[in-house]
This record gives structure tokens, sequence and C-alpha cells, in this order.
């Protein structure tokens, strides 16, 4: 598992960036919740998180940062629901967590993803084939 150590003037802390499924910004505190629902509380501020996590993951970067209060791993996306506002992470096991996002980000966001994958509709022997 990779760790992430932050560094601040109080205090040293380890994330497990793996299992990183989403942070909340919290005041100049930063939430990190992993996808087993375990929390931990960093004295440090969201954006300065987020640039410390594009930095260490580089080009391989899955953290996408969702409006002023949101980082998401989206190595853990199973769904976007844009109606009920609620994003799904899951390990595809025992582990879901719903995070809650304004409607126009998560709008833009699905059809980012939408837009990356490029689903394409064929039709053979009278069925439709998704490849």
């Amino acid at each position: 598992m990779a760790k992430l150590y932050i560094n601040t003037r109080d205090e040293l802390s380890c994330v497990e960036t793996d299992m990183i499924a989403v942070v909340q910004a919290n005041g100049n505190y930063s939430r990190v919740v992993y996808i087993t629902k375990k929390e931990v509380t960093l004295t440090t501020g969201i954006s300065k998180l987020e640039e410390t996590l594009k930095s260490y993951n580089g080009k391989k970067n899955r953290f996408i940062r969702m409006g002023r209060s949101f980082i998401i791993n989206h190595a853990y996306l199973t769904r976007v629901d844009v109606l009920k506002q609620i994003l799904i992470l899951s390990d595809n096991d025992k582990n879901e967590i719903r995070v809650p996002i304004p409607k126009n980000i998560l709008k833009s966001y699905k059809n980012a993803i939408a837009k990356s994958i490029k689903i394409k509709g064929k039709k053979e022997n009278g069925n439709d084939n998704i490849r």
C-alpha cells in the first residue's frame, strides 16, 4: 500500500492513499474517509492536501476535486445519481460511501466520464452490442 506522510507544524500523519475514498473540507482541517469507513482528521486544509495528493500520484492521479468541499477517489466510483445529488463510492465488496455533491458539479462530472469512455452501440443480428 502506498503511504503518504503529511507534515504540519504540530504533527506528522501517515495516510494510506490507496484506501482513501473521500476527503471532506472542515475549515482548516481535512476529514479523510477510507473505503473501510475509518476516518482521520488532518490539520491541513483541503487545498493543500489536494496539491500533495496530485504531486504524489503524478500522471496517474485518481483524486478528483468536487467543488469546494470534497475530493473523491475516482477508483472507487460506482454510481453518479444526478437527481438524488449523490455520488456512490464502493470497493464492490461490503463497503459503500455516499457523498452528497451539488447537482451542477455531478452533472459536469458525469458528462466528463461519459465523454472519456466513448461508448459505441452497434447492431449485429438484431441485437444491440455495446463496445
